[in-house]
């Protein structure tokens, strides 16, 4: 049997703002806004990023959940660009906030990458594989 990782579901405390982040810095165009009641709050918005899924949902709802733990916490995740540095001056530009390595820094294994962090704290590895196809 394989399996394909298709799509994330991350919990965000402002959906409005997390639209905006992914929208406008990460280029996910955005597919489908829903609300439990017409004109209601968003419960849940899907955005794409090439063929992967990304859904944000406000954790207000469950907030109790998130108690004694902070969203973002032990997970990181990777967007594979063309042009890292491209993508990177286009992070400052627009405000974003890095995370970890700051700058673009090659990497052993063959990537030059940098972290990005979302307005709730959850971590981007956006990297360009210039290992020759060996991570593809």
């Amino acid at each position: 049997m394989t399996a394909r990782v298709t799509s994330a579901l991350l919990f965000v405390e402002d959906i409005l703002r997390s639209i905006e982040f992914y929208n406008e810095i990460v280029g996910a165009e955005i597919s489908q806004v829903h609300a439990e009641q017409e004109g209601g709050p968003i419960t849940l918005a899907i955005l794409k990023i090439g063929d992967f899924t990304l859904m944000l949902q406000p954790q207000e709802p469950i907030a109790s959940e998130f108690e004694s733990s902070r969203v973002g916490l032990g997970i990181h995740l990777q967007i594979r660009v063309e042009d890292v540095n491209l993508f990177h001056e286009h992070c400052i530009n627009e405000g974003a906030i890095l995370s970890v390595s700051g700058d673009p820094v090659d990497q052993a294994w063959g990537w030059r990458e940098f972290a990005l962090k979302d307005p709730d704290g959850y971590v981007w590895s956006v990297y360009q594989d210039l290992s020759g196809g060996q991570w593809t």
